[in-house]
C-alpha cells in the first residue's frame, strides 16, 4: 500500500501558516491523502487533521476519531463542518486533543456493497485504520477509537458501530437519515425519485436481499444484536433535531426506543428547534465532543448519585434495568404496524 499526501498549496495557506509563525499561535493541521487498496475503486482519499502541537513523540498516543461525512462526494467535509467547531472544543478544554481522520467515499452508503468491489466497511476498518495507526501517533486499540458523523454520516455511524462494537469505545450518530422501518416489506422509496430502487439494487443486491439489507440496517441491527450490543460496553448517543426537514428525528427516535426497550445503555436527544443544517449544529457537536471526553476519560462514581442509589435500594423502589420492561410494538411511520422481517424481531 502506498500514501501519498496532497496538501493544496494555496497562496491562503501559505499566508496563514506565516501569520502562525508571527504571532507564536499554533492551529490545526489539516492534509490531504490517498491510500492504494483493492477493496474500494480507484485510490481510496481520506483527510486528517492533527490538534494544535501535535507531538509525534508524546508517551501517551492521541485519540483517534473516524468521522463520517453526510451525503455529499466527501469533499471538503472536515474543514466545512468539523474543524471550527472542534479547534473551539479544544481551546475551551471540552475534549483532549486528538487525531481526526476523514474517509472521502461519495456516495457509498458505507457498506460493503452485495455485488462487491465496494467493500467500504472492510477498507475502513481493516486497511484505513490499520495505515492511519501505522502513520501517526494515535490509539492502537479500542479504547481510544471513536467514529462520528452526521445525517448520512450518521447512518454509517450506527451501520458501522452497531455491526463492529467491540470495535469503539464510542460512537456518535447525529441527524442519522435511514427509513423508520423494521421490515424491508414496509420501505417506501418513493419520496426519493424513479432511481431510489435502483441505488438500492447497486449496494444491496439485484434483486435486493433481503437479509443482506437487514444486517445493515440500523434498527434491525439492533433488534438481532441486543445481547452482543448490551455485553459490548459501547458508548452510544444518538441525536436529531425535532424540525429536521429531511425527517430524521424519526429514525433516531425508532433507534432509541429500541435501545432502550432492550436494555441497551446509550445516551438519546430530541433537540428542540434544531434543524438538519444552520445554527444548531455547533452546540450540538459541543455535546458530541463532551460526550467523547467522558468515555475516554470516564469520571468514576459520582458521591451525591451513590448517596441517593444506595437510599432507593434501602426503600426498594429500585430495580435495576432489564431487557423488555416495556411492552414495545415497532411502528411503520407512515401508517400501521411495522412488523419484522425474521423471527424475534417485534410485532
Amino acid at each position: 500500500m502506498r500514501c501519498v499526501p496532497r496538501v493544496a498549496a494555496f497562496a491562503w495557506l501559505a499566508a496563514a501558516l506565516a501569520a502562525v509563525v508571527a504571532s507564536g499561535a499554533q492551529e490545526s493541521v489539516l492534509t490531504h491523502h490517498t491510500l492504494a487498496t483493492g477493496l474500494v475503486p480507484g485510490d481510496a482519499r481520506f483527510d486528517v487533521l492533527l490538534p494544535p502541537a501535535y507531538e509525534p513523540d508524546r508517551p501517551e498516543p492521541y485519540p483517534l476519531l473516524l468521522w463520517l461525512h453526510g451525503g455529499s462526494s466527501g469533499e471538503s467535509q472536515l474543514e466545512r463542518r468539523l474543524r471550527v467547531p472542534l479547534e473551539r472544543a479544544w481551546e475551551a478544554g471540552t475534549i483532549e486533543p486528538l487525531v481526526v481522520v476523514a474517509p472521502i467515499t461519495g456516495n457509498s452508503y458505507w457498506i460493503d456493497w452485495k455485488g462487491g468491489g465496494n467493500d467500504w466497511e472492510t477498507f475502513l476498518l481493516g486497511e484505513l485504520l490499520a495505515h492511519v495507526r501505522g502513520a501517526w501517533h494515535v490509539a492502537q486499540g479500542r479504547a481510544g477509537t471513536l467514529i462520528a458523523g452526521a445525517s448520512a454520516g450518521g447512518q454509517g455511524t450506527l451501520r458501522i458501530a452497531l455491526r463492529n462494537p467491540e470495535a469503539f469505545v464510542a460512537a456518535a450518530a447525529l441527524e442519522p437519515g435511514f427509513p423508520p422501518v423494521t421490515s424491508f416489506a414496509d420501505l417506501d422509496v418513493t419520496p426519493y425519485g424513479p432511481g431510489a430502487f435502483r441505488f438500492l439494487e447497486q449496494r444491496f443486491g439485484n434483486p435486493v436481499d433481503i437479509a443482506y439489507w437487514r444486517a445493515r440496517h440500523p434498527p434491525t441491527i439492533v433488534i438481532d444484536n441486543a445481547e452482543r450490543l448490551r455485553d459490548s460496553g459501547l458508548q452510544l448517543l444518538v441525536e436529531a433535531g425535532d424540525e429536521d426537514a429531511n425527517l430524521t428525528f424519526l429514525g433516531a427516535e425508532l433507534v432509541h426506543r429500541l435501545l432502550f426497550d432492550a436494555a441497551i445503555e446509550h445516551e438519546y436527544h430530541l433537540v428542540r428547534g434544531a434543524a438538519h443544517t444552520g445554527r444548531s449544529v455547533p452546540r450540538r457537536l459541543e455535546n458530541v465532543f463532551g460526550f467523547f471526553q467522558r468515555a475516554l476519560r470516564p469520571e468514576g462514581p459520582d458521591p451525591a448519585a451513590e448517596l441517593h442509589l444506595a437510599g432507593a435500594k434501602r426503600s426498594g423502589r429500585y430495580a435495576p434495568r432489564v431487557p423488555n420492561q416495556l411492552r414495545f410494538d415497532t411502528v411503520d411511520f407512515a401508517g400501521g404496524n411495522a412488523g419484522g422481517d425474521a423471527a424475534g424481531a417485534p410485532r
